[in-house]
């Protein structure tokens, strides 16, 4: 199984890791959320990370004022997944679909989680939010919270 970890759950991790106070809340839950990627690893797994996550991880590192800092955390949280590459000729292809129909239906999810979601499907994959509600809205598109 493939599992695309969407922009928001990786920003959670790296929050959470942050996180002054080994006891924090935020830290905990961002460690169950490393340790389930883990284990789905151990479990054969592929868990990774859309490059349009990349991307946009990114430019927060750099709007956040302390780039450095900022893009050695989201390295660290990145290391180890997988890239899944932005497949030109199969996502362009799903991109369309889902935007015609999200929008037919008079419903949006906002453009990079758009592109993220047509990944997914290009991938077969599961992607993996905080923003379940969101992405359910894509036809046919696997969604999980591990929160």
């Amino acid at each position: 199984m493939i599992h695309v970890l969407d922009t928001d759950t990786l920003i959670h991790m790296i929050r959470g890791l942050k996180t002054a106070g080994r006891r924090s809340a935020q830290r905990e839950r961002a460690l169950q959320l490393v340790d389930k990627c883990r284990q789905a690893q151990k479990d054969g797994h592929r868990v990774g990370v859309s490059a349009v996550s990349v991307s946009e991880l990114e430019f927060g590192a750099r709007r956040g004022g302390r780039y450095e800092d900022e893009i050695e955390a989201v390295r660290k949280i990145l290391a180890p997944f997988e890239t899944y590459d932005y497949d030109a000729v199969t996502c362009p292809v799903h991109y369309g679909r889902i935007r015609h129909e999200l929008e037919r239906a008079g419903l949006s999810i906002g453009a990079m989680d758009l592109l993220i979601a047509a990944h997914a499907l290009s991938l077969g994959g599961t992607v993996v939010t905080n923003n379940i509600e969101h992405f359910r809205r894509v036809p046919g598109l696997s969604v999980a919270d591990w929160r």
